[in-house]
């Protein structure tokens, strides 16, 4: 069955791919049904085929197949457990046939119907596992996602007053009210603050299904609506520019102080949304969309890379502990190459939507959400490097006695994602922009937020006790806790040595020794980083 589904979905990607390189030199084509279920109520289905949306669909389409290849052997369910897997593989079907109302509506009954089926089937997701971690985590996501459903039903009902309920009329009928309710309503889909809560705890759902969801479909799906509806927008671009950058910012500190590894990678989800929001707010649609789709194929191979680590760990999402994976070399090649398109590394997939939204918002003046918007993407560029550090080149912390090899069938799937973030860039920047469009200026901006990326980084690792100090409760753990006990002991041991062994020649060795290591740390890289980084910014501006 999951061989069946993937050979279906890889070829509806197939079609639909040459479907919308058929479309783009024309407009779309609609598809209207008309039925009464009740005699004397007419319902009507309408759905809108053009480029734009038989490409993203044909994205989660080849998402999907790769996403049933890996499950077939993550989730080690048997041909004889008959109703784990019928119970898996038509959730996870649902899941996507529900994406597709969503991707291909034009009328608010189709739309209701895609948006309200993403917000159920994944609450069945998260709580596949049937415990009460599992339950929890889905109690959050189906409740919040609901309180974003009221405000999308609200913005219909002001739709409805307004005397159509199709969307080849808002141009006329919109109001106000109408695009503060939707847009209200895409961000709680699209996790932003304050909603962000639930996107961390839809991790209690299987790897498998957290690529999909994380990737390409119930997180774009505000980000796809508000990029359908963006030609009405222009009077809450400035909340929505607000709120993205917010989120966008608090999600790369997070990510910099959180040891789980799924964790940190849903605080990188929560990052990009809100870049992809900021740019659809500046008024960069069409360069939104790519990067959307280049996300896509990232984000994805990225979450079956930590699953694959997650596998050989026994189930362990503590990255202090992937150093031990010395054997494991396709999953941290795969794992890197996803790292460095989400950094924006030159060349990869990440580079080419990235960059130049980047240097696009330099256009806009030195204002306060630019300078935000700067700093959150140096943040994105150090937790990619932490991520990479802690997985490729930490020592081995866990037991030096096991040996941890990979399955070659966890890499097979994975290997297709890689070669589209390899490969594909340059095409799919031919496919949407046939003229030129990037300069130096781009690519020196890019080189520059890796720059001070890269210095945040050595700082956060140079400065451990300071980090240390903000991921916990302020003060609070070093009063409560051991640390005034520490402390009592410290000084018991100097009594105990005598003051004089302490300030003689042994101690003065031992401060001295430990005064070189600390200052040699620092003048290492952190020391030529930062005033490299400051001056390439001062001839940035200036």
């Amino acid at each position: 069955m999951f061989f069946f589904f993937f050979s279906f979905f890889l070829f509806i990607s197939y079609s639909m791919m040459l479907l919308s390189v058929y479309l783009i030199n024309y407009n779309c084509f609609i598809i209207d049904i008309f039925f009464t279920p009740l005699g004397f109520t007419e319902v009507s289905f309408s759905f809108c085929f053009d480029y734009v949306s038989l490409f993203f669909f044909s994205i989660v389409s080849l998402i999907s197949a790769v996403v049933f290849f890996y499950s077939k052997f993550y989730m080690d369910i048997d041909e004889g457990e008959g109703y784990m897997n019928f119970r898996f593989l038509s959730v996870l079907f649902l899941f996507v046939i529900s994406m597709f109302f969503l991707v291909f509506s034009y009328s608010w009954v189709s739309l209701m119907m895609g948006w309200d089926g993403l917000g159920m089937v994944s609450f069945l997701l998260v709580i596949f596992y049937n415990n009460p971690k599992s339950l929890n985590s889905g109690l959050i996501t189906v409740f919040t996602n609901r309180l974003g459903d009221c405000l999308f039903i609200l913005s219909f009902i002001s739709m409805y007053m307004g005397g159509c309920l199709s969307f080849g009329f808002l141009a006329i009928s919109y109001s106000f009210l109408f695009c503060f309710f939707l847009m209200i309503g895409a961000i709680t889909k699209s996790a932003q603050a304050p909603f962000s809560s639930w996107l961390p705890a839809a991790m209690a759902a299987p790897t498998p299904v957290s690529s999909l969801v994380h990737s390409s479909t119930l997180v774009t799906a505000g980000v796809y609506v508000i990029l359908r509806f963006g030609f009405l927008f222009e009077e809450v671009f400035y909340v929505l520019s607000f709120i993205s950058l917010f989120t966008m910012f608090v999600a790369g500190v997070c990510s910099m102080l959180e040891f789980d590894f799924k964790k940190v990678v849903a605080m990188s989800t929560l990052s990009q949304l809100g870049f992809m929001l900021f740019s659809i707010s500046i008024g960069l649609g069409s360069y939104c969309f790519m990067h959307m789709m280049f996300h896509a194929f990232f984000k994805s191979m990225l979450f079956l890379s930590t699953g694959s680590f997650m596998h050989l760990m026994s189930g362990d999402q503590d990255y202090r502990f992937f150093g031990s994976l010395s054997d494991s070399f396709f999953s941290k090649c795969f794992f890197n190459c996803s790292c460095l398109s989400l950094m924006g590394m030159p060349f990869t997939l990440g580079f080419y939507s990235k960059d130049f939204i980047l240097s696009y918002s330099s256009f806009m003046g030195i204002s306060f959400f630019f300078i935000i918007f700067f700093v959150s993407c140096c943040f994105t560029v150090a937790y990619s490097l932490r991520l990479i550090y802690m997985s490729s080149f930490l020592f081995p912390s866990f037991f030096p006695s096991f040996s941890f090899g990979e399955s070659k069938v966890f890499y097979i799937p994975v290997f297709v994602l890689f070669m589209f973030c390899v490969l594909v860039g340059n095409f799919f920047m031919m496919y949407f922009f046939p003229v030129s469009i990037f300069s130096f200026f781009d690519f020196f901006t890019g080189l520059l937020a890796i720059s001070m990326g890269v210095s945040l980084f050595f700082i956060f690792n140079t400065f451990y006790s300071l980090k240390f100090f903000l991921s916990g409760i302020s003060f609070m753990s070093y009063i409560f806790s051991g640390g005034v006990s520490s402390n009592f002991k410290r000084f018991s041991f100097v009594d105990d040595m005598t003051w004089l062994e302490s300030a003689g020649g042994k101690g003065s060795m031992h401060l001295l020794s430990s005064g070189t290591l600390y200052i040699s740390n620092i003048f290492s890289i952190s020391f030529w980083s930062l005033p490299v980084s400051f001056m390439l910014l001062v001839f940035y501006f200036f």
